[in-house]
């Protein structure tokens, strides 16, 4: 038996509420976004949106998952130094090939949120994948994921801040060097 397709008015539906969130996250912040202003841009009615999501929230999520879905793809050992280069490469050549959206979720203050919620997925499922790399205690490990996790993304964002202008190479490598050295004390060559 064939899998059941999608009918094309649920897949016009689901893009132009997609469509239109994604054109006010652009434009404002998360709280200042409302059901009734989406549902019109996407010209649709409410109740349509309320087949599709149970609230801006769960649309939020959505958009998070894919994010962080990305990311967790991206499979990487944290055992050498580098594995940690290279992970930190894989980030910055990633997000520089993204849409302006993307920087909007993870540098804008006000998608602060949103940011810290990805990471903490990204970062759990690395943590439980790589549980022991350093030979340490959870305890510890748990300070090195939270410190690589945090201190990239501060990187990335500063960057995004400064106008990109440094070269994306520049970046990495300053990058690399800050966060490789400060974390040459604890994790083996």
């Amino acid at each position: 038996m064939e899998p059941k397709k999608t009918d094309l008015r649920v897949i016009r539906t689901r893009k132009a509420i997609r469509d239109a969130f994604c054109a006010m996250i652009m434009e404002m912040d998360y709280q200042d976004i409302t059901i009734k202003e989406l549902t019109q841009r996407a010209m649709i009615n409410r109740n349509t949106f309320y087949l599709h999501y149970d609230s801006l929230d769960a649309l939020l999520r959505e958009l998070q998952d894919e994010i962080a879905g990305e990311f967790i793809e991206k499979q990487v050992s944290y055992t050498k130094m580098a594995d940690i280069r290279r992970m930190i490469r894989v980030f910055f050549e990633y997000m520089a090939t993204q849409s302006p959206l993307h920087d909007r979720l993870l540098c804008s203050g006000s998608y602060q949120f949103l940011y810290d919620r990805i990471n903490q997925q990204v970062m759990g499922y690395r943590k439980l994948m790589n549980r022991g790399a350093f030979g340490m205690d959870e305890a510890s490990e748990n300070i090195i994921f939270a410190y690589y996790g945090s201190i990239t993304a501060i990187l990335y964002r500063q960057w995004v801040a400064d106008g990109k202008q440094l070269s994306l190479e520049a970046v990495i490598e300053l990058s690399t060097r800050l966060i490789c050295e400060g974390m040459s004390s604890v994790v083996k060559y």
